[in-house]
């Protein structure tokens, strides 16, 4: 088995020694008798714990740590002090700046080995348990997402389109909040949390539609105006849906934003939209994406009520309802990537696909 390494900063050659002699046997020391040796040593190899000197000519210890634990690179590495202050005060500096420990001077051999063998056994336990988190942690989110395309597949089969159409809408989303994420534009800013719940939001769109009579929901030709109350009916049964899961979740993270995009894709950016009638800003942002995605889809569709939109009309469609319809600084980013829509369209375009 590999040593695991340990870096000793000291400018003191007797404890360098010291604390070799007392390692070397199961450990692998490197020694650096300054603190810019030590971010040198780092710049190469990490180790797997450091000895750290707190008093040092030029950079002493603090500023040391304090430089490693504002790099990604170094944040994670454990920091044990030495030192021979006897001053409380600045312990608790040592440990407010992120050391795991401190050992007092003049060294001891036998209390160096255990303390390193015992912060060395604890990254291994905590590197573990992070792992053995983020595997169950990725395990609940697979599964989650399964129960999500059940109940999302649930209203579209239902509404006679396939599990395509869900492919799609959330495919398109998801260039939508890559480009949104890049742009960075002010009121349009979305965080990575966020970006990933919408996308995993966007198949529910339509799960409402399950609460629309079989009558009115698969009628192939034109609604009523009366019918098509009905159907507006989906957004809001599906909020309530939404509702009831996030109470008995006690969850308001991505359900939220399910709820969002749910009540508000069928809102319009000039407020003629339902079924709340709001308007610009007060539609949220994941609902404004969904509308882009889910009436790009609606058009390039065939429908028993009408024919499918090549991708050339339902773009020029699409751009004329700009500042109407749909968010006009969204659909600006949206032009330079509809030709990736059309990928997407053919990609899942058929139901082998689903």
């Amino acid at each position: 088995m590999t040593k695991k390494m340990v870096l000793t900063v000291d400018d003191n050659p007797t404890n360098l020694r010291m604390i070799e002699e007392a390692l070397h046997k199961e450990f692998d020391v490197q020694t650096a008798p300054s603190g810019d040796w030590a971010l040198a040593f780092l710049s190469k190899k990490l180790p797997d714990l450091i000895l750290l000197d707190v008093n040092m000519p030029g950079m002493d210890g603090y500023q040391l740590i304090s430089i490693m634990k504002n790099d990604s690179r170094y944040e994670d590495i454990p920091v044990v002090f030495l030192t021979a202050d006897e001053d409380v005060d600045e312990e608790i500096k040592a440990f407010d700046l992120g050391a795991q420990d401190y050992i007092k001077k003049p060294i001891v051999p036998q209390v160096v080995l255990a303390r390193v063998k015992l912060h060395i056994e604890l990254q291994a336990y905590r590197k573990d348990l992070e792992s053995l988190v983020l595997a169950r942690t990725m395990k609940l989110e697979h599964t989650e997402d399964c129960i999500l395309s059940l109940l999302a597949n649930v209203a579209a089969y239902r509404d006679q389109e396939t599990g395509s159409h869900l492919r799609r809408t959330t495919a398109y989303c998801a260039v939508l909040v890559r480009e949104l994420q890049k742009a960075n534009l002010p009121g349009y800013y979305i965080s990575l949390n966020a970006g990933k719940n919408i996308v995993k939001s966007a198949k529910l769109h339509d799960i409402g539609k399950v609460a629309i009579p079989d009558g009115i929901l698969l009628k192939p030709g034109k609604l009523t105006p009366e019918e098509f109350d009905e159907i507006k009916k989906h957004t809001i049964a599906g909020g309530h849906m939404i509702d009831d899961a996030i109470h008995d979740l006690q969850d308001d993270s991505f359900l939220s934003v399910a709820r969002e995009i749910i009540i508000g894709h069928h809102e319009k950016w000039n407020g003629m939209g339902y079924p709340n009638g709001v308007k610009g800003d007060d539609i949220s942002i994941a609902a404004r994406i969904m509308a882009i995605a889910d009436v790009y889809d609606a058009l390039i569709s065939a429908r028993p009520y009408k024919s499918a939109f090549s991708h050339e009309k339902a773009v020029e469609i699409i751009y004329g309802d700009s500042g109407t319809h749909f968010d006009p600084t969204i659909l600006e980013i949206a032009k330079e990537h509809m030709e990736e829509f059309n990928a997407i369209a053919i990609k899942y375009g058929d139901d082998k696909n689903a």
